[in-house]
This record gives C-alpha cells, sequence and structure tokens, in this order.
C-alpha cells in the first residue's frame, strides 16, 4: 500500500519524535511495519520537507533541536546577537528566516553567532519566543 505524503509525514515525525530513528533504513523499516512502503530516494526528499536534522542521537526535527543550540539572545535595538555552539549558526539562522517573521529583516549567520536585523523595537520579543518555542 502506498501511503499518501500527508500520513507518510505524520508517521516519520512521530518515529522521530519517539527517537526510535537512527538511519533512513531505519525509517523506511518503522513505515514498513505500519503498513507504509517508501523508496530511499522518497524518505530522503520526505527528510528535507520536514526539516529534519542527523544528530549523534538520530534523526531530529530541526525545531526541537534549535531550542537546544540557542545558548543567548541579545537584543541591540535594532539588532540582536544570538549564540550557539560552533558550527550551528546556520541551521538557526535558517529557522529564523524560514519563520518569515514581519519584524526581522533578515539574518546574517557565522559559525557561532547570528546577527538579526530589527525592523521594529518588538520584534526582538518576538524573536526571544520564536526561539524558545521552537
Amino acid at each position: 500500500m502506498t501511503a499518501t505524503k500527508a500520513s507518510r509525514h505524520t508517521a516519520i515525525l512521530d518515529l522521530v519524535n519517539r527517537g526510535s530513528v537512527h538511519t533512513q533504513q531505519d525509517i523506511a523499516a518503522a513505515l514498513a511495519r505500519r503498513g507504509m512502503r517508501a523508496t530511499q530516494a522518497t524518505i530522503s526528499r520526505d527528510i528535507q520537507e520536514l526539516g529534519l536534522v542527523r544528530a549523534g542521537s538520530g534523526y531530529r526535527s530541526s525545531a526541537a533541536l534549535v531550542r537546544e543550540l540557542v545558548l543567548s539572545i541579545e537584543v541591540i535595538e535594532p539588532m540582536a546577537v544570538i549564540r550557539t555552539p560552533p558550527g550551528t549558526a546556520n541551521l538557526v539562522a535558517r529557522r529564523i528566516d524560514e519563520a518569515e517573521l514581519p519584524g526581522i529583516a533578515g539574518t546574517v549567520a557565522g559559525d557561532d553567532t547570528i546577527i538579526a536585523v530589527l525592523r521594529k523595537p518588538s520584534a526582538g520579543r518576538a524573536l526571544k519566543e520564536l526561539l524558545a518555542n521552537a
């Protein structure tokens, strides 16, 4: 039986949230146990579309990972400086950019620091909320 994309995505997110998948093969096997067949290419596309990231403990949602990666946020209008562990700033900046908050003009990411340009003072609060509830 071929699963719809939406039901497959829901199943994959459920597996990821349970922490039970470490490889694409794990995902394929778990989907098969649920009666859903998917090729490796389909699973690869699903992973990209869902914004999943492979961490040491297996696949994780990038939103959940972002919460753990933000070490600090300092708002210095009209900017915010966000600190992350080395090598992770791009992942967090992408989350900010994809959220399309109206008060954020854009981000610039280095290795462990992000500068977010704020359009208005209240954007700092919205940014903090996004990253705390990512």
